[in-house]
């Protein structure tokens, strides 16, 4: 769908096609039996629709989890495969937090994204609260920190890169800016 969620629209038509059909228990008619029918496949159409079609919202949504797992499971290729190979800059600086941190947990406690369809290429903008667990300042010490980070995407050949990150330390509770 070119919304987020058709549940509005399935509940007009739906709605919508049962007052038709008391309308047709109470006048028998065929173009109201007809209208009502007519809603009840629109809605049945819509939900079908936004269960096939994924929005760039979606895809992103889904997206940040997943590097989430790769950061786990130390899946650098994965990883970098998010970031758009023309910024060598950016690339280097995510092989080398890469290769400081080892994290043995990473969990998005909180995530706004943001689409941006009317610039070119398509932009993104994503606020995100991860909680990193692990050796994450330097390799003997175990320990937990929660950074509020800021991704900025952009969709290039039909897939989203990440272009800039930046990240800080926030507190529990406390939402990054």
């Amino acid at each position: 769908m070119p919304f987020e969620s058709s549940l509005p629209l399935v509940m007009a038509c739906l709605l919508g096609a049962v007052g038709v059909f008391v309308a047709w228990l109470r006048v028998p008619s065929r173009g109201l039996l007809a209208f009502a029918a007519l809603l009840a496949v629109a809605g049945i159409g819509a939900i079908v629709a936004d269960a096939l079609v994924e929005t760039d919202r979606e895809h992103l949504l889904t997206l940040f989890p997943r590097l989430a797992r790769a950061a786990e499971q130390r899946e650098i290729a994965t990883i970098m495969a998010a970031l758009d190979p023309d910024l060598h800059p950016l690339r280097k600086t995510a092989e080398q937090v890469l290769a400081q941190v080892r994290p043995t947990e990473v969990a998005i406690t909180g995530m706004d994204v943001v689409v941006d369809p009317a610039k070119t290429p398509p932009e993104a903008v994503a606020h995100l609260t991860v909680r990193v667990a692990g050796n994450v300042i330097d390799k003997g010490t175990p320990s937990t920190v929660l950074a509020g980070v800021r991704v900025v995407l952009h969709k290039k050949g039909g897939e989203w890169l990440v272009t800039d990150a930046e990240g800080e330390k926030v507190r529990p509770g406390q939402r990054p800016e």
